[in-house]
C-alpha cells in the first residue's frame, strides 16, 4: 500500500516546479520588457501552464513580479554568503560590497529589483522585503563592524541606505556603460574608496 504522505509529496514537488518554472520566463519577460510591457499571455504560453495556474500560485501579475523580484533579492545574498569568509571582518565586508556591485550590476537584477520593484511593490512594502535580503544582510555587517569598532556608523540603518544606495547607483552606471568590465572596476574602486573613510 502507497505511503500515505506520498501522493501530497508528489503534489507538491510539481507545484513547487510549476512555480519555479513561471518565475523562471517571468524573470526573462519583465527583465526584457518592464513590468509593464511584459505579457502575461506569453509568459503563461511560453512556461506551458494555464493562466489559472499563475493566478492560483501568485494570485496576479503583480504578485508575480515579486515573486521574480524576491526570487533575484535570494539571489543576491546567496552570491554573497557563498563567498569564504576572510579572516578580517573587515576584508569580509569589503569582499562582500565587491561581490554585491557585480550582481547587482546584472542587467535583470539592476531593472527589476532596483528600477521597477519600488514603484509596482511599492516603496514602503518594498522596503519591508530588503529588509529580509540584501538591505538587511547591510545593516547586520554594519552593525558588527560597528560594535566591534571596526567602522564610524554611529546610525547603522542609515549607514547602510547610503552605501547600499551609492552601490545601487554604481550598479546603474555600469549597466548603462558601452564597456561593462571597465565600468565595473572603476565603480568598485569608487565605491571601496568612500567605504574605507569609515574604517576606524
Amino acid at each position: 500500500m502507497e505511503n500515505a504522505t506520498a501522493a501530497p509529496d508528489r503534489r507538491s514537488s510539481r507545484s513547487e516546479a510549476t512555480q519555479a518554472r513561471i518565475i523562471s520566463v517571468a524573470k526573462t519577460a519583465f527583465a526584457n520588457d518592464g513590468y509593464a510591457g511584459a505579457s502575461l499571455a506569453e509568459i503563461v504560453r511560453q512556461a506551458d501552464v494555464t493562466t489559472g495556474a499563475v493566478y492560483h500560485h501568485f494570485k496576479d501579475k503583480k504578485g508575480l513580479f515579486r515573486a521574480v523580484a524576491e526570487a533575484l533579492e535570494q539571489e543576491i545574498m546567496d552570491h554573497v554568503t557563498e563567498l569564504p569568509p576572510r579572516e578580517d571582518p573587515w576584508e569580509t565586508f569589503i569582499q562582500g560590497i565587491g561581490a554585491t556591485l557585480e550582481i547587482c550590476a546584472r542587467p535583470d537584477i539592476n531593472r527589476i529589483v532596483f528600477k521597477e520593484a519600488p514603484s509596482v511593490i511599492g516603496p514602503a512594502e518594498w522596503r519591508e522585503i530588503e529588509v529580509q535580503y540584501a538591505f538587511g544582510m547591510m545593516q547586520a555587517a554594519i552593525s558588527g563592524l560597528a560594535d566591534a569598532g571596526a567602522m564610524d556608523a554611529p546610525d547603522p540603518d542609515l549607514t547602510s541606505q547610503i552605501i547600499l544606495g551609492s552601490i545601487i547607483e554604481a550598479a546603474h552606471a555600469v549597466a548603462s556603460a558601452p564597456v561593462t568590465e571597465i565600468a565595473l572596476e572603476d565603480a568598485k574602486s569608487a565605491v571601496l574608496k568612500m567605504i574605507t573613510a569609515l574604517r576606524t
